[in-house]
């Protein structure tokens, strides 16, 4: 049977791959920014929203391409 994740232990696992994407967007010379509820949370809650299961990040086009 499988384990069910906890919303945190998605989060932690969220916070994983976003830093991974920073390190892949700054090796790379890509500009990035969040958006939405990951910019809300890390103002307002030093971190995730509690009840957020996702991260939202945001590109110029010219650095998407």
């Amino acid at each position: 049977m499988k384990k069910k994740l906890e919303l945190r232990d998605i989060q932690l696992l969220q916070l994983d791959i976003a830093k991974e994407f920073k390190r892949i967007c700054e090796e790379n010379s890509i500009q990035y920014f969040m958006v939405g509820g990951t910019l809300l949370g890390a103002v307002r809650h030093k971190g995730f929203i509690p009840w957020d299961d996702d991260m939202d990040f945001g590109m110029t086009l010219d650095n998407y391409n």
